[in-house]
């Protein structure tokens, strides 16, 4: 039973990393010609920098709630860091655009 809240969240974290991933690579497409310019593509970068190292968030949380010791107490602690794993990469996007709308 206490393996189910690990599982869970690591394959909602793996489908919603694919979607949002998908979404900030399509983002350039979506604005047109007006992507071209250098201050949209600073601030594009930014972003993308922000995106990839706030990864390591929902990835540390899945891997403590994945190597935390099998045993009853540790349970609540496995869940939470479970359920706190699906937060970051909605938050990521999130800023991810408000970077965009700056631009």
């Amino acid at each position: 039973m206490a393996v189910i809240a690990p599982a869970i969240a690591t394959t909602v974290v793996f489908v919603e990393g694919l979607v949002t991933g998908w979404l900030v690579w399509l983002t350039p497409a979506l604005c047109g010609n007006s992507c071209d310019n250098d201050h949209y593509q600073a601030n594009f970068s930014f972003g993308l920098t922000v995106g990839a190292c706030g990864l390591i968030v929902p990835a540390g949380l899945l891997l403590i709630s994945w190597v935390l010791p099998w045993r009853r107490r540790h349970n609540g602690s496995r869940v939470a860091a479970a359920v706190l794993a699906l937060v970051p990469l909605t938050v990521l996007y999130v800023l991810f655009n408000i970077f965009l709308a700056l631009a």
